[in-house]
């Protein structure tokens, strides 16, 4: 009998250890599964960020005339020489974003959008940060904002000299997608910052 009963307490013991270790092994995939959109969801702001930072302070960069064509919310289109080649070459480049329903990468973040970015009026790239907010503002000479966009008419244009440009990455995958809530949270990056591109203030040409 006490046999019996040394079995049955072995037989408990051994069920509550595979528990407690089966729950902390899916504890661990959770955490790993959580880092692994976390850490690509920075990749992709930062990412982004240096971009812009690239190609929207070169705006106007050995231009002569007009510098800016378009300026939107979400769409602006302005020369630059962007590679700083010699011999100098001024192009075009755009930029505008899409609707979740142009999303190429099939995730299931219902709210990402790709981004839009061509050069010397060719075909636009699609490029998918998980951008799940894109918004573009200008100001004048005296830091005052801008408010009636969209901007085509070159006398307006060449009134910009800031550019504040703010935008939210999303993870493609929710965060924590073992508990099966319909309210999950997605790990989520934002940035913002004012850009001063030097030629459109005249600091050099």
């Amino acid at each position: 009998m006490s046999i019996m009963m040394d079995y049955i307490a072995a037989a408990i013991i051994f069920g509550i250890l595979a528990l407690t270790v089966a729950r902390e092994q899916t504890n661990i995939n959770v955490m790993m599964y959580q880092n692994t959109f976390r850490f690509s969801t920075q990749t992709n702001a930062t990412a982004l960020a240096r971009q812009i930072e690239h190609d929207f302070l070169k705006m106007g960069y050995h231009v002569k005339g007009q510098r800016i064509f378009v300026a939107d919310n979400a769409h602006i289109k302005y020369r630059a020489d962007i590679t700083n080649a010699i011999p100098i070459d001024t192009i075009l480049v755009e930029y505008s974003i899409g609707t979740p329903a142009q999303d190429t990468k099939g995730t299931k973040n219902p709210r990402d959008f790709p981004l839009f970015r061509s050069e010397k009026g060719g075909t636009p790239i699609t490029q998918n940060f998980g951008l799940s907010k894109f918004n573009i503002s200008y100001f004048d000479s005296l830091l005052r904002p801008m408010t009636s966009t969209p901007y085509t008419v070159p006398e307006s244009l060449a009134k910009i000299r800031f550019i504040d440009v703010s935008f939210l990455v999303e993870s493609p995958e929710p965060v924590d997608p073992i508990t099966g809530d319909t309210t999950q949270l997605w790990s989520r990056i934002s940035w913002e910052k004012q850009l001063v591109p030097r030629n459109l203030n005249n600091v050099n040409f």
